[in-house]
């Protein structure tokens, strides 16, 4: 019998904002590891397959879709916000919300490795 709940098994990630980090002429500094992070939010995922239509979305905005992954509803996610999963960071393309659900699905573009 399949259940009616999702199952997030594939890992955890992060939700991160970036740290503010001053420079000598007010230039935002790239993140190089885990101290140019503050963590906001641990969710368990579920990784989901890319479909055509979402790599074509992707590149229709001028960005490479790295990853699509499926988690519970939180408030405090945004585009804004950057996603940790092990060493690898992540910028948000975009959140689709399943209100019903009370999922979301989430649009993750590889920026870098970190340490």
């Amino acid at each position: 019998m399949k259940s009616r709940f999702s199952r997030y098994n594939d890992g955890m990630l992060y939700v991160c904002e970036q740290r503010q980090q001053d420079t000598d002429f007010s230039a935002v500094k790239n993140v190089r590891n885990m101290k140019d992070l503050n963590k906001i939010l641990k969710l368990a995922y579920e990784e989901k397959s890319k479909r055509d239509e979402d790599i074509q979305f992707a590149e229709s905005i001028g960005r490479s879709l790295s990853m699509k992954v499926k988690t519970r509803s939180n408030e405090k996610v945004d585009s804004t916000k950057k996603i940790t999963i092990g060493d690898k960071l992540y910028s948000i393309i975009n959140i689709d919300h399943d209100r019903t659900a009370k999922e979301m699905y989430l649009y993750l573009e590889e920026e870098r490795t970190i340490k």
